[in-house]
């Protein structure tokens, strides 16, 4: 028999992202959440007006807590840019506060959604202009920072969508970054790197 303990917000929204993540879009469902927790349908009320609340509240839990890019430092120079981009794989291969199952899930839950398609857009431009600004500190015009930030981006995104994340493990996925970064961030990034070894020797 379901209890009447009261449940967080957070709670709903943490269990509502796993039933996104493990049953897509339809599996989000009031009955089927009271039933995971172990209490009542009448405890949602408390933090939901209803079921159209929960999704977008849902949207936007995904969109202010599944943070592609870490806190960005300065960016004056292009050793400050390597660094950067040093953090953002660490950050993205640790997959400590980005999840690669969530953003699939809401992206697969935006081709059906308008709402929540325009909301990915949203996020979508917000971090391809903060990657834009490592290279612009890494010495790229507008244009070849733009191209290069799409390129890294729709690459990181291809590589969720094909499920290579699961078929590497971390320790290739380490041993594999530097290569990446050779090859999109180009010329100026192995110049910078150049300058970093020189500047610890």
């Amino acid at each position: 028999m379901p209890n009447t303990v009261k449940i967080p917000a957070e709670t709903w929204l943490e269990t509502a992202k796993q039933a996104l993540i493990d049953e897509g879009f339809t599996g989000v469902k009031i009955d089927r959440l009271a039933k995971s927790l172990g209490v009542t349908r009448g405890g949602f009320y408390h933090h939901f007006k209803n079921h159209k609340d929960l999704l977008n509240r849902l949207v936007k839990h995904w969109a202010t807590t599944n943070r592609f890019l870490p806190d960005l430092t300065i960016l004056d120079t292009p050793l400050d840019a390597v660094a950067a981009f040093d953090a953002l794989a660490d950050h993205l291969i640790a997959e400590k506060k980005f999840s690669p199952a969530f953003e699939m899930a809401v992206r697969e839950w935006a081709r059906i959604d308008s709402h929540v398609n325009r909301t990915v857009d949203k996020v979508d431009a917000e971090r391809i202009s903060k990657m834009t600004t490592l290279f612009l500190a890494l010495g790229c015009d507008e244009q070849e920072a733009t191209i290069r930030a799409n390129s890294l981006y729709f690459n990181q995104m291809g590589y969720y969508s094909l499920g290579y994340h699961l078929r590497q493990s971390k320790a290739e996925r380490v041993k594999n970054t530097p290569i990446y970064m050779r090859i999109i961030c180009g010329r100026r990034y192995l110049e910078a790197v150049e300058q970093q070894a020189r500047k610890w020797t």
